[in-house]
């Protein structure tokens, strides 16, 4: 193992120590160990991750130089594989998709995330078991200084908090979302997460359930028994995917009449965020 003196040291040190052959890692683990956020190139361009140590890859000669590889490389996920030297050649120097594909099958199953018959029809129209669905936006969650997103613990804001138990979704964190472009409207609503349906709901007023009162932002009542329990696991869900770096989309079907559509799509596609399964 050779010696590296300089800005990722901290990797260094850290890969210097495992005794594994192996290490699956997310950027988050990195920029956690380095104690600073990856620039912007890596997460944009999957040459930031290769094996070259000429040049200005000084955060390359940090792992060569503590005995390691990059392989696997997926900036959807914002994962990777970090490989012992001596495994043959590099994966993410020769831009290998079935290892990219394999990592996203990793974090798919890690949702629970069924393969759903999806059918992206163009940028703003998707359809769900027949049905067309209206693209409206992407869900992002208010992020803080180190573009994480922020978390929240409303419960200690309720005034009957210590006489009330919490209900099975209530013990948090959540995080603060703002969706734009809903009608005041009845509907049918689907949420994806990395391009996969996750949850089928209904709404007599769509803008109304995710608004302030509803998913984007959680009250303190409605994380104890009695409130709505719906709304913390929806928005402790969408905060766990954001987590993730997972894109997460909403999607909505104008209807009158939502609930044969909704029991449908629930027992033909089985979203894993809907309880009904």
């Amino acid at each position: 193992m050779k010696t590296y003196r300089g800005k990722y040291e901290p990797l260094f040190q850290h890969l210097a120590r495992l005794d594994d052959e192996r290490w699956p890692a997310t950027f988050e683990d990195i920029e956690t160990i380095l104690a600073f956020p990856l620039p912007k190139s890596a997460r944009r361009h999957s040459a930031w991750w290769a094996n070259e140590e000429s040049g200005s890859h000084s955060h390359a000669r940090a792992w060569h130089s503590a005995g390691w590889r990059t392989s696997t490389v997926d900036l959807y996920a914002e994962t990777l594989v970090f490989e012992r030297l001596g495994r043959g050649p590099s994966i993410a120097a020769k831009g290998n998709h079935r290892g990219r594909r394999r990592t996203r099958e990793a974090h798919r199953v890690a949702f629970g995330i069924k393969e759903a018959a999806l059918d992206a029809n163009n940028a703003g129209a998707l359809t769900l078991g027949g049905q067309t669905f209206q693209h409206v936006t992407h869900i992002s969650p208010e992020a803080g200084p180190d573009s994480k997103p922020m978390e929240y613990m409303p419960q200690q804001d309720y005034y009957a908090a210590a006489s009330t138990p919490l209900n099975r979704h209530g013990s948090g964190p959540f995080c603060r979302f703002a969706v734009a472009g809903l009608p005041a409207a009845p509907g049918v609503y689907a949420v994806t997460v990395a391009q996969k349906l996750v949850y089928v709901g209904i709404a007599t007023d769509l803008k109304r359930r995710w608004g302030s009162s509803g998913y984007a932002q959680i009250q303190p009542k409605n994380c104890f028994r009695g409130g709505q329990s719906t709304n913390c696991k929806m928005n402790h869900a969408i905060l766990l995917a954001a987590r993730d770096g997972l894109a997460i989309r909403l999607w909505i079907h104008r209807t009158e009449n939502p609930r044969p559509i909704e029991k449908r799509l629930i027992a033909e596609l089985s979203p894993p965020w809907n309880d009904q399964r």
